[in-house]
């Protein structure tokens, strides 16, 4: 009896990684047999520190890494490592890459995803939709400083679907969720005001919209995470916050996604204007 092995990829790049996944699928649906294997996608890792991270992890799982890493640093970062701890490493466009620049004597611009130039708007919401989702709910701090528009809010305040709805315009959003036991990231006291949103509502609203999840998720509806206190609690913390970095105030209350969402663009597109004015 055949021993079963399993083998798991780390797909990477500092772009989308949509290249190094069709790679991968590929090569896999040659073993139309092989069905133990999973593949993990890191897109967007624009540090060593990140990629470090990452590749000891592989490591952890003796995993394959495939790479579209275009940046040089992180290309001869991650073919080092690999190479020190017996790990296989396939970058499918680097040798490509230095082939074409030998033969046309010209440097290579480094940049990520410029395949999909002849698209830019489509290539920029896929980012941007890649970017909500790898920084949501305050996942990973390092985003606040890379998004477009930073949102804060409490529980149930539509921070999600909010930058979603962003990401589908070409914003990239990160968001966070704000509560009094919560330790606020320095990341957050740095960025420019003019990116920071901070959603607001009355505790009745946030408090009826809590109960309705807890009810949905059949729990008790009197819970404290519903109970009016402890939204009132919540969003004094909240929008002393706000002040501290003079974020811009957003109402949910009774509006739209699309609503909120346009009230956004507008104050972001003038932070873009006057800095490119400066």
């Amino acid at each position: 009896m055949q021993e079963k092995y399993h083998q798991t990829f780390y797909v990477i790049s500092d772009s989308v990684g949509e290249t190094a996944i069709r790679v991968t699928n590929a090569a896999l649906a040659q073993f139309p047999t092989f069905t133990d294997s999973s593949v993990k996608r890191f897109p967007f890792i624009n540090t060593l520190e990140e990629l470090t991270e990452i590749l000891e992890d592989a490591l952890k799982h003796h995993a394959t890494v495939v790479a579209t890493l275009v940046n040089e640093d992180l290309h001869y970062f991650t073919k080092e490592f690999t190479q020190k701890n017996d790990l296989f490493y396939f970058n499918p466009i680097h040798d490509l890459i230095q082939h074409i620049s030998i033969i046309t004597n010209k440097e290579p611009s480094e940049q990520s995803g410029s395949l999909h130039n002849l698209d830019d708007q489509y290539f920029k919401r896929i980012q941007a939709i890649e970017f909500a989702v790898k920084y949501d709910d305050g996942k990973n701090r390092r985003g606040f400083k890379l998004a477009d528009i930073v949102i804060l809010g409490v529980s149930r305040s539509s921070k999600t679907p909010l930058s979603m709805y962003l990401a589908n315009k070409g914003y990239k959003v990160a968001n966070l969720p704000i509560f009094p036991e919560a330790n606020i990231p320095r990341e957050i006291f740095e960025i420019p005001k003019e990116k920071i949103f901070g959603l607001s509502a009355s505790p009745k609203y946030i408090s009826d919209i809590r109960k309705g999840r807890v009810k949905f998720l059949g729990l008790d509806e009197n819970a404290t995470y519903s109970s009016l206190e402890r939204v009132k609690t919540e969003l004094m913390f909240a929008n002393d916050l706000f002040d501290k970095v003079d974020a811009h105030i957003v109402s949910v209350e009774n509006q739209s996604i699309e609503e909120m969402a346009e009230h956004i663009i507008q104050e972001y597109k003038k932070y873009q204007l006057n800095d490119t004015e400066k």
